[in-house]
């Protein structure tokens, strides 16, 4: 039957709206955008099941309960394949320079678009051909033989990605579970994030407050060619504020406006996102104080937010409830973390625990091992990767991620899909026909020595990862090259507990009297 499999790929599709709803908020998103969007994020969650049910197909004469026919299996990955290929090397980054542009003008954006990508395609076209130099020698050229390189070259670069969020995830998610388990250490982890986040916050109303300063003072000069444009500044900052500076009108040009207008909204999209983040700290922190100073009483009753439970229960709920899930979480991911780290170092030997429960089952049993497995593997990666704050360029927030962000983050997911699929497939090897994505694009991935030792050799890698974030030694390769505020998870950059504490308790004092204010 297909209708379990279609009514599978349907679920995922109604998660990944509601993963870029929670994100992006689809309602203030252009359709143009949400189609690229859905597209990018729907094709690495799709692997879900899709490997799944590839790989029971042609492991077992029994029938799985999830199936679809061996030709529309074949079609499904070259479908995947080539349009996670478009969207990540054309579409994707055409959309991403179009957005950052600062043009009042569409053709000038397109413009702009066109002649970045242009760019960044050379510089690509001109590291390749070294690819292409070494794959000539060695196999030749034909159109087959260049195909097929460029599927090598594209799994090589997003295979070590992969591996790489991987192994942050596999740590990070059982130490995340296991931190929310104890409110003590919850409170202590916001104390320490409260003064990085407030310098943040502080430094993006300073930034905002000296553009829009800048804007008001077009307000002489806007009787112009530009005087539209300028209206439409000035619509979007607030009519008072700072002294503005002297412009002459020589200095209004298309590129100063372009500028000026690309700051402004960099600028905005920061502040949003520091203002919600820092709300959300001191809700969190009000929340967590509330169930700290409630333990042996019993009773839990929250200082600055309403609750529909009871004393009672919500101590309950609190401190035994959420905690305890928490912690069976934290082992059971620990449990799936080992695992899936020894099978990737022990990938091909008769030691590999994934192997060896991939040989002994069959059917619906197998796909749904391979689905659990593969969910977590994807979780891991897809976490880790949502987790890393460029340069406080491109940065996830709850509701307020700028088109921008979104975009490259929903880049690099798509790139890590064949990646995420071949790791599995060769980590559960089986004494049956091979895959149909085994036959689509293992010959390619393996097509050349360095090929094929790299792809066995690469999955050892995971422990570099693992150990880094096992041991957090991110935190000392940030302060080493003076990354603290700019690269990385601001969870991981950590201030003053003190400090922190204090800046909690000053907004949790205003945060009472408004509370007050509301009840009487």
């Amino acid at each position: 039957m297909l209708w379990p499999s279609i009514l599978g790929f349907g679920i995922i599709a109604v998660y990944v709206v509601w993963i870029m709803d929670y994100f992006c908020t689809i309602r203030r998103t252009p359709s143009y955008l949400l189609v690229a969007l859905f597209c990018a994020v729907y094709i690495p969650f799709s692997i879900i099941l899709l490997v799944p049910i590839d790989l029971a197909s042609s492991t077992s004469d029994n029938r799985p309960l999830l199936e679809l026919p061996r030709e529309v299996t074949f079609a499904t990955w070259r479908v995947l394949y080539w349009l996670a290929f478009f969207l990540t090397w054309l579409i994707l980054p055409l959309l991403q320079s179009y957005l950052e542009s600062g043009h009042n003008d569409n053709s000038k954006k397109i413009r702009d678009a066109l002649r970045a990508n242009a760019r960044y395609q050379l510089i690509t076209l001109a590291v390749g051909m070294i690819g292409l130099l070494y794959f000539y020698l060695y196999a030749g050229l034909s159109l087959t033989s260049l195909k097929a390189l460029i599927i090598a070259l594209s799994h090589s670069y997003s295979l070590i990605l992969s591996i790489w969020f991987m192994g942050i995830g596999v740590v990070q998610i059982p130490r995340a579970l296991f931190l929310k388990s104890s409110p003590a250490r919850i409170l202590a982890s916001l104390e320490r994030r409260a003064p990085i986040l407030h310098d943040h916050l502080e430094e993006s109303q300073t930034q905002f407050k000296e553009v829009t300063t800048e804007i008001r003072s077009l307000i002489p000069v806007k009787n112009g060619p530009y005087n539209d444009w300028i209206d439409s500044l000035l619509d979007e900052v607030p009519k008072t504020g700072g002294a503005p500076r002297t412009l002459t009108r020589s200095q209004v040009t298309e590129e100063y406006l372009s500028s000026l207008s690309y700051r402004l909204r960099k600028s905005k999209i920061a502040l949003a996102r520091y203002e919600h983040e820092w709300n959300s700290l001191i809700q969190n922190a009000a929340d967590i104080i509330d169930i700290v100073d409630a333990d042996g009483s019993w009773r839990l009753r929250f200082k600055f937010r309403k609750s529909t439970l009871s004393p009672r229960l919500a101590y309950f709920q609190n401190n035994f409830l959420r905690p305890g899930f928490y912690k069976i979480g934290g082992i059971v991911t620990s449990c799936f973390s080992v695992i899936l780290i020894w099978s990737e170092f022990a990938q091909g030997t008769r030691a590999s625990i994934l192997g060896f429960i991939s040989i002994s089952t069959f059917g619906f049993i197998q796909e749904l091992l391979s689905f659990a497995v593969i969910a977590y593997m994807c979780i891991a990666a897809y976490s880790s990767l949502a987790n890393v704050k460029v340069f406080n360029i491109y940065v996830l927030a709850r509701k307020h991620t700028d088109a921008r962000s979104a975009i490259f983050y929903a880049s690099q997911a798509c790139r890590l899909t064949i990646p995420l699929s071949f790791s599995y497939v060769s980590m559960v090897p089986r004494k049956a026909a091979a895959s149909v994505f085994e036959e689509f694009l293992q010959p390619s991935i393996n097509l050349t020595p360095l090929g094929k030792y790299f792809v066995i050799w690469l999955p050892r890698f995971i422990l570099v990862p693992v150990l880094f974030s096992y041991f957090k030694l991110y935190d000392r390769v940030q302060r080493v090259f003076g990354f603290e505020q700019e690269f990385g998870d601001d969870d991981e950059l950590v201030g003053s507990r003190a400090e922190g504490r204090d800046l909690i308790n000053y907004e949790l004092i205003n945060m009472r009297s408004e509370f007050q204010l509301e009840r009487t």
